[in-house]
């Protein structure tokens, strides 16, 4: 079956799964918002009913000593008034209570209350009958105790609403955790069954798709040698194909290049090597006819021989780095020592630019396992590229820091940069930056291959009209040991 249906298939029916997953969530959460809703709209009005009686108890309790004492009509009128809303609010707190400690609580705050306006009214016989001083010993006796009986009272409905309460909370909280729990194990479960529908067509797929990236990585780097398995009948079968003949063929082109590189490149050293002696010869003789305009010629024969045999050593050098073929003497070696050698090297070279070279080290230790004529040559093509783009008046530093078990070398300058597009392939063979200058184009590609053979690393960073940085990380003795 082809790739189009199978994702069709399986995406449907993730669909409808995730689907009766997410109604049955919404069904369990509606619940509780049902619960959660009830526990609002009777305990809260329950208790500031409550609340709102035992306040205006206390209110009565303030007019009755007014109206006894200043035996003022407006007062006795006002503890009318609010002993009438205190009965109606006793009658409103039944529609919200439902248990029965809560109906008792309020049952005996009705009563305590109706004894308390019993206590009032005979308050008032008393002082109509100009018995005021029995009124009062009413009022601070038996009247006082009603009230704090009416409050009592109160405090057990309220206690006892508060206890109804913390119950429904607790109910609630259980009913939260059964239906958070119940959500996500059918939540769960609807995923694992979607996974397990969608698991062999991943598998396959991401199989596939990951020998092809392996492959891919491998072609790029060199090291692809065995074809891929193409036996499915889809797509992703036909472009493992297609990659296999590709790959075949690229193999066979890349070794076809190489050879050539490499027959080309040990056919060019002899005769190169025989120009540069005779030419060496012909500057002797110059020097000792006084011919100089002789010499000038055979000094112009030996600089081009002397570049073109070094074009020649970095492709020998880079076909030996592909093939993993670099022959390396790794002996311990002080890599500022070496620091040293490749600035003295270039120094000539910076004089000639009038580019200003500096060296500076931090740390104590600089010592490593490296092939030191390699590592010289790193820094000198890295020291030559800064001075080479770096104009009249400019600078070039190489920097060697000690950072815990590795060593970095950085060759700063201050010249022309490089593109922001052109650094991600810096280091790839036969590219070249600023086009095509002198050079192969191998030089950044040597480095890269030399330096992690040495089990280290190399990157660049570069602003345009600034200048460039090139940073080499290489362990030290005791990390490589």
């Amino acid at each position: 079956m082809r790739l189009a249906p199978k994702i069709f298939l399986v995406s449907a029916l993730v669909i409808v799964v995730l689907s009766a997953a997410a109604g049955w969530s919404l069904l369990a959460v509606q619940r509780l918002v049902t619960v959660n809703r009830e526990i609002a709209t009777r305990s809260i009005p329950a208790l500031r009913l409550q609340g709102a009686v035992r306040e205006s108890v206390r209110s009565l309790v303030r007019l009755e000593a007014r109206a006894l004492v200043l035996r003022d009509e407006d007062y006795a009128a006002a503890w009318d008034r609010r002993a009438v809303d205190v009965t109606e609010t006793l009658h409103q707190l039944g529609t919200y209570l439902e248990t029965v400690e809560e109906r008792a609580a309020l049952g005996e705050t009705a009563a305590t209350f109706e004894e308390y306006r019993q206590h009032v009214e005979a308050e008032r016989h008393l002082v109509a009958a100009a018995q005021s001083g029995t009124a009062l010993k009413l009022a601070e006796g038996p009247s006082r105790e009603a009230a704090q009986r009416v409050d009592a009272a109160l405090s057990k409905m309220t206690a006892a609403t508060e206890a109804a309460l913390a119950r429904a909370q607790a109910s609630a909280r259980a009913l939260e955790e059964r239906t958070w729990r119940t959500v996500a194990t059918a939540l769960l479960a609807s995923v694992a069954l979607a996974l397990a529908a969608s698991a062999l067509l991943a598998l396959g797929m991401t199989r596939s798709l990951g020998r092809l990236t392996a492959a891919t990585a491998a072609l790029a780097a060199g090291t692809w040698t065995e074809p891929l398995p193409a036996g499915g009948r889809d797509e992703i079968g036909a472009l493992s194909r297609s990659f296999n003949r590709m790959a075949g063929r690229l193999r066979e082109v890349e070794r076809l290049k190489e050879e050539f590189f490499s027959q080309i490149s040990h056919d060019l050293r002899n005769p190169l090597a025989s120009i540069r002696l005779a030419a060496e010869t012909l500057q002797d003789r110059a020097r000792e006819a006084g011919d100089a305009k002789q010499g000038r010629f055979a000094y112009l024969i030996d600089t081009s021989a002397t570049r073109m045999l070094g074009l020649v050593n970095e492709i020998l050098d880079f076909t030996r780095l592909r093939a993993a073929a670099m022959p390396l003497d790794r002996q311990p070696i002080d890599v500022l020592k070496a620091a040293v050698r490749a600035m003295d090297e270039m120094r000539p070279l910076a004089e000639e630019k009038r580019v200003r070279v500096d060296l500076a080290a931090d740390g104590t230790d600089f010592t490593a396992l490296a092939d030191e004529s390699h590592l010289v040559r790193v820094l000198v093509n890295l020291l030559g590229n800064a001075i080479h783009f770096t104009p009249a008046g400019g600078a070039v530093s190489l920097h060697l820091a000690e950072i815990g078990p590795r060593l970095e070398l950085r060759v700063r300058d201050t010249g022309i940069g490089i593109p922001a597009e052109a650094l991600p392939w810096i280091f790839e063979p036969y590219r070249q930056a600023h086009g095509r200058r002198q050079g192969s184009g191998l030089g950044l590609a040597v480095v890269k291959g030399m330096v992690e053979a040495h089990g280290g690393t190399v990157r660049a960073e570069s602003e345009p009209g600034t200048g460039s940085c090139f940073t080499v990380t290489l362990p030290k003795m005791e990390a490589a040991a």
